[in-house]
């Protein structure tokens, strides 16, 4: 699929002084995984805020499917089929790891944590969030407190809430951060095969080069607030600016 699903004209951000997102355009392909790469500072998430409503830009719009979702809150944005992960944990730690899964998948059905006591009514409920904890291998912890999980296990879980209520578009950020080889690539294998399945896109903010360079159709490179360069992995990996200011030793 090569149609554009979600895109960005003229964003814009600032905070005081400090030029977060400058004037910037985006296009996200529908079924294309793409990663956004870039230094510390350059607005990679900041970026992902002003696209998902946890921010809301000084100037420019936001598109989803050519509807106009500047203005939409996160979890207006959720309902309209786009979620995300965080670069900070953003788990539920005194609820179980069933729990976590299943209260996004509960407010779907506009229900709350005090339906937690009668998902039993909701087959459908229980019988995903069954399948998500085995797809990352959680099945065996489901009634775990989340807060007790490895950190590894805790990432797992986060991108099975991302992952929940079956999005057409999920944002990650850094999903392999703190992760061990094996859970790393559990966690890769899992995106790989939802985007192939047509299911969702996924766009993720990464700083390891290996898991940017072996899962990406495409790569978005920013500097300062601005797009430094985009393309295929061997495009940026040849691009001599993105090089020398980002990538060094790394290619």
């Amino acid at each position: 699929m090569d149609e554009v699903i979600l895109r960005s004209e003229r964003l814009t951000k600032s905070f005081g002084k400090f030029i977060a997102i400058d004037n910037i355009d985006l296009k996200f392909k529908s079924g294309i995984i793409t990663s956004i790469i870039g230094p510390n500072g350059a607005g990679k998430t900041t970026a992902i805020n002003l696209l998902t409503g946890a921010l809301h830009p000084d100037k420019g719009k936001v598109f989803f499917k050519d509807k106009d979702i500047t203005s939409l809150t996160p979890d207006q944005s959720v309902k309209h089929g786009i979620t995300r992960s965080f670069q900070i944990m953003n788990i539920f730690p005194m609820l179980t790891v069933l729990q976590n899964v299943e209260l996004p998948l509960l407010s779907l059905l506009g229900k709350n944590l005090k339906w937690f006591y009668a998902v039993s009514r909701y087959r459908d409920v229980a019988e995903e969030a069954e399948k998500i904890l085995r797809e990352l291998s959680l099945w065996d912890k489901r009634n775990k407190v989340a807060g007790e999980l490895s950190h590894g296990d805790q990432r797992a879980l986060e991108m099975g809430m991302a992952i929940a209520p079956k999005p057409e578009m999920c944002f990650l950020d850094e999903p392999s951060s703190g992760t061990n080889p094996l859970e790393r690539a559990s966690i890769l294998e899992l995106i790989k095969r939802l985007a192939e399945e047509g299911s969702t896109t996924f766009v993720i903010i990464e700083h390891d080069m290996d898991v940017v360079f072996s899962l990406s159709d495409w790569t978005i490179v920013m500097n300062k607030g601005k797009v430094l360069a985009e393309g295929e992995p061997d495009e940026i990996r040849q691009n001599k600016e993105v090089v020398e200011i980002y990538l060094g030793e790394e290619v």
